[in-house]
């Protein structure tokens, strides 16, 4: 069974064919060679360019954070292309790019849906296959909010309630917290109250503290 069989919607939103390809490094900065070094006794692996990346993002040298965060998605890890999504969909020390962000963020959902997939049949357990799914869970959660807020794709909240509907799947809390607005609403599914307090729930279930919503415990909502 597929990671997204368990969906509510038959088949994701249509896709080019074939897998997206990886972006390409960003040429190096002059910033790069002005930065302020990482300290000889950091413990910032000085070889992982997905950590110096973090460093750097931390310390707000956001245009050489950026130029690291392209190096680690080039090379195909997840957060590397999440992080480098959301620099180019804001801007992040490089020229905003919405477009390539949103395609960033379904490369980096599709890689680590491989390293899942290929980990779920194997010996991926605890740590890191918690890591995978938060990996996954970041991108999709991005890539729903990109279309329910049109951040360099059209607007879909058909579109955008499939991504939500796998976030909180996957258990993120915004995502569930969202989806259950969506059902609620009506926006991108049939309005269906109980399905808002079921996701409204799992919510609340994991710490979400939201106000008035003491009517989604109600018996009649109970699955």
């Amino acid at each position: 069974m597929g990671l997204f069989s368990h969906t509510n919607h038959a088949s994701p939103p249509s896709q080019p064919d074939g897998s997206l390809s990886l972006p390409s490094p960003l040429p190096p900065p002059a910033s790069l060679y002005a930065a302020p070094p990482i300290p000889a006794d950091s413990t910032v692996d000085t070889t992982d360019p997905l950590a110096i990346a973090i460093y750097y993002h931390e310390a707000n040298v956001l245009e050489v954070a950026t130029y690291y965060f392209s190096i680690a998605a080039a090379r195909g890890h997840p957060v590397g292309l999440f992080m480098y999504a959301m620099s180019m969909r804001h801007g992040w020390g490089c020229q905003k790019n919405e477009q390539e962000a949103v395609r960033l963020l379904q490369k980096a959902a599709e890689t680590a849906v491989m390293d899942l997939n290929m980990g779920l049949g194997s010996s991926m357990k605890g740590t890191l296959k918690k890591i995978a799914t938060t990996e996954l869970t970041l991108a999709i959660y991005e890539l729903a909010m990109s279309f329910k807020q049109g951040w360099g794709v059209q607007k879909s909240k058909t579109t955008a309630t499939y991504y939500m509907t796998i976030a909180a799947q996957l258990g993120d809390v915004d995502a569930q917290q969202e989806l259950g607005e969506c059902y609620l609403r009506g926006e991108g599914v049939k309005r269906d109250k109980k399905m808002a307090a079921k996701w409204f729930r799992e919510a609340e279930k994991q710490g979400a503290h939201m106000v008035s919503m003491q009517w989604i415990w109600k018996p009649k909502y109970d699955p």
